[in-house]
């Protein structure tokens, strides 16, 4: 609505810039005025990978590092649930290394992250493979070898949080 009505030539490119990045649910944004009456604006919407409950409202969690509230967008997929109180870029590493060692995330029902700092990644099939604080790429690698070898039954905890070691456990 500021724009109404204003010269082209007196719009500040970078105030426009900075309210659309406050639309944390917006990447890529690209501004170019065609003159003498026109300002085109790109973006895309970013990719919603989580989500998450911050103080009981909920948020999904974009691939730009952003939190974003339920309420802003509107997603029909399965994505899966992160508990506990993390930092996005921490979790961006974390599907990034997921991703590396072709493991299926979507196959992934909830994250949740301890409070020393580690990972435990739940999967549809009861599958919960707990990850230790350092390490973690070392570790799905040694994960991947085994699973590709050898069949993992429904309700197993894999625990991987002792380093070079991989430990089973049936319930």
């Amino acid at each position: 609505k500021f724009l109404i009505d204003k010269n082209i030539f007196h719009i500040n490119k970078q105030l426009l810039y900075e309210s659309l990045t406050n639309l944390n649910f917006l990447e890529n944004i690209t501004i170019t005025k065609n003159y003498p009456s026109t300002i085109n604006i790109s973006a895309k919407t970013t990719d919603l990978i989580a989500t998450t409950y911050i103080d009981q409202k909920k948020y999904f969690v974009g691939s730009n590092g952003f939190f974003i509230s339920y309420k802003k967008i509107s997603h029909e997929g399965k994505l899966p649930i992160i508990f506990g109180k993390f930092d996005i870029p921490e979790f961006l590493s974390l599907k990034e290394k997921i991703l590396q060692q072709e493991l299926n995330y979507e196959k992934i029902n909830k994250f949740f992250y301890h409070k020393n700092n580690r990972w435990d990644l739940y999967f549809e099939n009861n599958i919960v493979i707990k990850l230790p604080q350092k390490k973690i790429e070392e570790s799905l690698k040694l994960f991947k070898r085994f699973s590709v070898t050898n069949k993992i039954n429904p309700n197993t905890i894999v625990d991987l949080r002792i380093s070079k070691r991989l430990i089973l456990k049936n319930d």
